[in-house]
């Protein structure tokens, strides 16, 4: 589903927001709530001293949040309007404010729309831009000048990494054997990192290690999209879950490592009997096996996710 918002943005955010069972926003400048945020959500905001000093972003406001329980990162010089709210994702022209400007917004459920949002996010949060409650209190000290745009320019430019919006079938299989010393060190060291940058708990994202030859190590990119089809070592149980975003591509000495997003109820799992209902129904032309790799055409990978739930 694509739908354009226009006067109707922050009521349908707000609505949506209501019954996700997350909320994840990046939008430059923020003076208000519109959408409801709450303890376990992110707001990436630039809440830069002259952000703050212009009245752009609202100290005060943060503040407020922040004791309600939500994760503030501040980026000097973010641009950005978009959200992920539980299954869509928002991208306009929209700061949450009231302004009282002409914006406009596209609504999105298509899972590449998704997982690139959710990549941008992840990589606009670091441990040094996560603010804490004496980082706001300090910037509630700062006595606020309404002069509109902020003056200046930024001190850094923001580093994001080019993002994919490829869709990829995946067959991931158990390790056979517990990693290295080193290993850990770096597994422990990434997880740590993406937990801090977005307050997730410490089991919430599934990691694959990877060989770095052949197509999926090379091409797959922060943004595609994966159906993860997991394959435990008993060879019962086999499960399937869409809708997973490629958070982090972390290279170690022998292997890449890639981190996905967390599994939602909007991730679905499915058996491996009803997945090979899907594919038929969608009539994929490939035969796909427990450990296939393979690169999903765009039309296809609409197809294969409308026919997801829809498909017994």
């Amino acid at each position: 589903m694509n739908r354009v918002l226009t006067t109707e943005i922050w009521s349908e955010a707000e609505r949506l927001a209501r019954t996700a069972s997350s909320r994840k926003l990046a939008i430059a400048y923020v003076t208000a709530d519109h959408v409801g945020l709450r303890n376990g959500d992110l707001l990436v905001t630039d809440a830069s001293p002259r952000s703050i000093r212009s009245g752009q972003t609202d100290a005060k406001l943060l503040a407020k949040l922040h004791k309600e329980g939500v994760i503030i990162h501040s980026r000097e010089g973010l641009h950005s309007k978009v959200m992920l709210i539980g299954k869509y994702a928002v991208v306009g022209s929209a700061n949450m404010s009231g302004s009282g400007l002409t914006e406009a917004a596209v609504l999105s459920d298509e899972p590449t729309i998704r997982s690139g949002v959710a990549s941008f996010i992840a990589q606009l949060c670091t441990k040094k831009s996560r603010l804490d409650g004496k980082d706001i209190a300090a910037l509630c000290k700062i006595e606020v000048v309404r002069t509109g745009w902020p003056k200046g320019k930024p001190k850094k430019p923001i580093r994001i990494r080019r993002l994919g919006n490829a869709t990829w079938i995946v067959g991931v299989y158990d390790l056979k054997r517990d990693p290295t010393e080193d290993e850990q060190k770096r597994i422990d060291r990434a997880t740590s990192d993406i937990n801090e940058r977005l307050g997730a708990a410490a089991d919430e994202y599934d990691w694959i290690r990877w060989g770095k030859k052949g197509k999926f190590a090379k091409e797959c990119r922060v943004g595609d999209t994966l159906i993860h089809v997991y394959n435990p070592e008993s060879g019962r149980g086999r499960s399937i879950t869409r809708r997973r975003a490629v958070l982090l591509k972390r290279t170690e000495p022998n292997w890449i490592r890639i981190y996905l997003s967390e599994e939602t109820r909007d991730s679905h799992e499915v058996n491996w009997p009803r997945f090979q209902r899907i594919l038929r129904a969608a009539d994929y032309p490939r035969k796909v096996q427990p450990g296939s790799v393979q690169r999903l055409e765009p039309e296809m990978a609409r197809t294969i996710d409308r026919k997801w739930t829809r498909v017994k």
